[in-house]
């Protein structure tokens, strides 16, 4: 009897909006979300052991977007999932400013974690190479590309 095994199986979660930035891809300004994507080795088409976590930044519009290294994703997650909650409807207003002013303030915050702002201008920074991503995969595409190389999904190629 053959055992039918494989990996490359990715799910996504996407946590929340984070804050709003300029695409340079697309340029609308939008909440950019926090996205998770992990990667699965499955058996019989069953995801079993994950064994690649990646954390992206996403522009909800084009998918273009950045990975994020651990330290910032520990200062965005509780801010994208604070957004979220409010952005559902399961806290109110005056809940999500107390959050908020929370986060902030964060005792916890070591010299080595970035704030909020640092974070937002390194994602600015990063927004304005002309790296392109796939809007599907996630992976990086060359600038000319019309399929991504590793999915096969068409590029929507916009015109500046």
């Amino acid at each position: 009897m053959p055992i039918i095994f494989g990996w490359g199986k990715q799910t996504t979660w996407n946590v929340g909006p984070v804050f709003r930035q300029r695409c340079s891809h697309c340029n609308n300004e939008e909440y950019w979300v926090l996205l998770r994507r992990t990667t699965w080795f499955s058996l019989f088409f069953i995801p079993i052991i994950p064994y690649k976590t990646q954390w992206w930044l996403l522009c909800p519009i084009c998918k273009y977007g950045l990975e994020l290294k651990p330290e910032q994703v520990k200062q965005l997650q509780p801010i994208a999932e604070t957004n979220q909650l409010l952005a559902t409807k399961r806290i109110t207003e005056q809940e999500y400013q107390a959050r908020m002013v929370a986060l902030n303030s964060n005792p916890t915050a070591t010299a080595d974690t970035p704030s909020l702002p640092q974070v937002e201008a390194e994602v600015e920074a990063e927004a304005k190479t002309d790296t392109v991503y796939c809007s599907d995969c996630g992976k990086e595409l060359m600038s000319d590309s019309r399929f991504c190389a590793h999915c096969g999904t068409k590029i929507n190629q916009t015109v500046a």
